[in-house]
């Protein structure tokens, strides 16, 4: 404990001298009366106090146990005459002196003495740390096992309480959209007051913490000599303290304590608590938000996954935080299929089992959907809507898109006749598909507590009216797409349609078959 303070008390400059010696490179800082003693007790971290003895104007004893009062744990040696009598042996007992020495003294017994009083000091402070830091970091297990924020500050602010004695608490969190730090949690505070309070950043004591990231303490004896005078907005405060709730380099918060009803004053030792009890709380903070975040993510997700692959879930959550604003205007492809005699077969077939048909059905179609990078919209009955090309960019959405519908087309036949099997009824079910390629809104529709991720626009209308004219599991589509297409697949035009909702006729063709790989070879060099 090279670094301890040791504060030597005597009139005698060669006493001083002798003693200064003896110590070599210990820290020593030397006075000559009792006021000097307390005046450097009270403003350096002094951990030994060597007094010499110098009746009747130094009394050792008297000003060891001053000097104690003030600062507990002090050690102090005596330096006193040769042969002391036993009153001055029993008046050091009694004061708590720490040993004698007997002038004059060998100069190798003053430094071993000082060594083991500074190593005693500093066992004890340990102790009395430990003794102290062990329920605090206790309380890191409560932290951490809250199963919500508010359940967290809570325990924050009775924490805090138990160990400070605060009459009033507050816990300040930054809010980003508001740029200000609100109360989230409290104790001792009007409840009518607590929403309308609101800090920016650098205002007021809080707003000042928040921003430099430095705690303030403040005592009324000092206060309104502080730079902070002009901030102070209660006067009547006796004690209070600001620290700032840190997790690394970022404050997310403050945590506000101060005392109305009594003379009680906050110290450093209060303020280093603090450190330690606000540290664990922003860490279990960071980390419940953390958790929630995860637990968030993976429950949208979820959701996504179930109306669009897994890779295109993932680049809708890494997009946006805000699933509300997610939504564009863009160039799509839309899939449109519909199940065709379906009324007829709700009422002669078991909707058990027109349950699991529709399941099958579903099941397929999702699956092939996902393999050429397209997204389900939705279910809408016995029909499904799908898009390619948004949000996941595709190198060529129309030809993914026939290719999906060519596939469900062959997956439906086969379904079909399985079902067929086991009812008449399903044989005479027929799948209507319509494709079109144009512009849409693409995103979310409805409210924050329920929404719908769905494309508008004429395109999906007319998907849907292609669907409905297809019969015999034909696949109708838009001249965009035939003309995307045509490397690929044979087409043949049914001409101009009118259909049934639109205003103007439309150029419909229908695929006829998946041409040859040589064949696509060809057109494609051609």
């Amino acid at each position: 404990m090279k670094s301890a303070v040791v504060l030597l008390l005597t009139i005698s400059d060669a006493q001083a001298e002798t003693v200064l010696e003896a110590l070599g490179e210990r820290r020593v800082l030397r006075c000559r009366n009792a006021q000097e003693a307390r005046s450097l007790c009270a403003n350096h971290p002094v951990a030994l106090v060597l007094i010499v003895d110098e009746q009747p104007a130094l009394d050792g004893r008297e000003i060891f146990v001053a000097l104690s009062a003030m600062q507990p744990g002090l050690a102090g040696i005596l330096l006193v005459p040769e042969h002391p009598d036993t009153a001055v042996l029993q008046g050091a007992l009694d004061a708590g002196l720490s040993g004698l020495v007997e002038l004059p003294y060998a100069p190798e017994v003053l430094p071993g003495l000082v060594g083991q009083a500074l190593q005693r000091v500093q066992m004890q402070w340990e102790n009395s740390r430990l003794r102290t830091l062990i329920p605090l970091y206790r309380l890191g297990e409560r932290f951490f096992s809250a199963m919500g924020e508010q359940e967290l500050l809570d325990d924050l602010v009775l924490a805090v309480e138990q160990q400070t004695g605060a009459g009033q608490i507050t816990v300040m969190l930054f809010d980003a959209g508001d740029n200000s730090l609100y109360i989230a949690a409290s104790r001792g505070l009007d409840p009518a007051l607590i929403d309308s309070i609101r800090v920016a950043p650098g205002d007021r004591i809080s707003g000042w913490v928040y921003q430099q990231g430095r705690p303030v303490i403040l005592n009324k004896e000092d206060q309104h000599d502080s730079m902070f005078a002009p901030l102070l907005r209660q006067p009547e405060v006796v004690s209070a303290i600001s620290f700032p709730l840190r997790i690394a380099n970022r404050v997310i918060g403050v945590l506000n304590i101060s005392q109305k009803a009594t003379e009680e004053r906050f110290s450093s030792a209060d303020k280093e608590m603090l450190a330690i009890i606000c540290s664990q709380a922003a860490i279990a903070l960071e980390n419940l938000r953390s958790r929630t975040m995860l637990e968030e993510t993976i429950r949208m997700r979820t959701l996504f996954e179930q109306y669009v692959s897994p890779e295109i879930a993932e680049l809708l959550l890494a997009r946006h935080s805000n699933l509300m604003e997610l939504g564009e205007i863009t160039e799509v492809t839309v899939l449109f299929a519909d199940i065709r005699n379906f009324t007829r077969l709700v009422q002669h077939v078991d909707l058990t089992m027109l349950r699991k048909f529709l399941n099958a059905f579903f099941q397929f179609f999702t699956e092939i959907v996902f393999e050429w990078q397209g997204t389900v919209d939705k279910f809408m009955g016995d029909a499904v809507l799908s898009i390619f090309g948004a949000p996941n960019t595709v190198d060529s959405p129309n030809l993914a898109a026939v290719r999906a519908a060519w596939t469900i087309r062959e997956k439906f036949a086969d379904l079909r006749q399985q079902w067929a099997v086991q009812a008449a009824e399903f044989a005479q079910v027929d799948l209507g598909v319509g494709v079109t390629s144009g512009t849409v809104f693409i995103g979310n529709i409805g409210s924050s507590r329920r929404f719908d991720y769905t494309v508008i626009g004429n395109e999906v209308n007319l998907a849907q009216r292609l669907a409905a004219e297809s019969t015999e599991c034909q696949i109708y589509i838009t001249q965009p797409v035939q003309q995307a297409i045509a490397g690929e697949f044979l087409t043949s035009s049914l001409g101009e349609i009118q259909l049934r909702g639109l205003e103007h006729s439309v150029a419909v063709f229908s695929i006829q078959e998946q041409l040859p790989p040589a064949e696509q070879q060809r057109r494609s060099k051609g």
